[in-house]
Order: structure tokens, then C-alpha cells, then sequence
């Protein structure tokens, strides 16, 4: 069930409108758990928009112009419900050590996110998330 709702959080719509970085991109993010028929919609907004804002200020330098170094990373972690991460794990490495520690940063700088929606009875939400830099179009898809 979870699986036919997400793409209205993050699918493959990549840039959020977020100014000041045209190198990386958000792309699809996951539930990986029963939303428990909850709306995460304007949870899942906040958690996307304070992750994107925390990995933009991160991206690396071989990221951006001249270099533009492309890369994609997928990250696993959990939100508790009282909303600190918990379980970060690296899913998916691009090979460059510098753009996986960003796309870490990014959600591990925005802990704690606010507590799960209160009808949502699970000790926790398990997501993953897709970063990627400087992508092609058919990356995203």
C-alpha cells in the first residue's frame, strides 16, 4: 500500500524549488514501511525540504562547475516517533566518498525532523531517500 503513495513525495519530480543549486537533486524517495493508511504527505514535505536545504549547503566542490562530477546515492534510515534518525544506512554508494558524505549530512544535519504524525501507531518510519548530482534526464527516471 505504502508503494502507491509515494510517488507524491519526491518520484521522480527532482528539484523541490529550493534556489541556489542547480548540481543535485532529490530525486525518489521511499516509504519502505505500512503508512497504516496515515497521509504523510505534509510530513514527508517538511522532512524533504529540511533534508534538501542541508545537503545543498554540503554538495562538494567536484560537484559544481568546472568538474560537475555526476553520482547517485540512496540512503536508509528510520524516523522514530518522537523524530530522531535512527539506522542511516548507505543503500547505495555513488564511488566518490565526498558525495556520499553530503547526501549523509543531509538528513543526518537535519535530526531531529518533528515527531511521526500522532495517528501513525508504528515506533517508527522506514525511508529511503535518492540523491543525485549533476544528473542526465534519464537518470531520474
Amino acid at each position: 500500500a505504502a508503494a502507491g503513495r509515494t510517488s507524491g513525495y519526491g518520484g521522480a519530480g527532482g528539484d523541490y524549488g529550493i534556489p541556489g543549486s542547480s548540481h543535485g537533486q532529490l530525486g525518489a524517495m521511499e516509504i519502505l514501511d505500512d503508512t497504516q493508511g496515515v497521509d504523510f504527505g505534509p510530513y514527508l514535505s517538511r522532512v524533504i525540504h529540511d533534508v534538501k536545504l542541508n545537503w545543498y549547503n554540503l554538495i562538494p566542490e567536484i560537484a559544481r562547475p568546472p568538474i560537475m562530477k555526476r553520482g547517485r546515492v540512496a540512503i536508509e534510515f528510520a524516523i522514530l516517533r518522537n523524530g530522531q534518525v535512527a539506522g542511516l544506512k548507505l543503500a547505495g554508494s555513488s564511488g566518490d566518498t565526498s558525495l556520499d558524505r553530503a547526501a549523509w549530512g543531509g538528513i543526518s544535519g537535519s535530526n531531529p525532523f518533528p515527531p511521526l504524525p500522532s495517528e501513525f501507531q508504528a515506533p517508527y518510519l522506514h525511508l529511503r531517500f535518492h540523491f543525485f548530482y549533476n544528473p542526465e534526464k534519464g537518470d531520474l527516471q
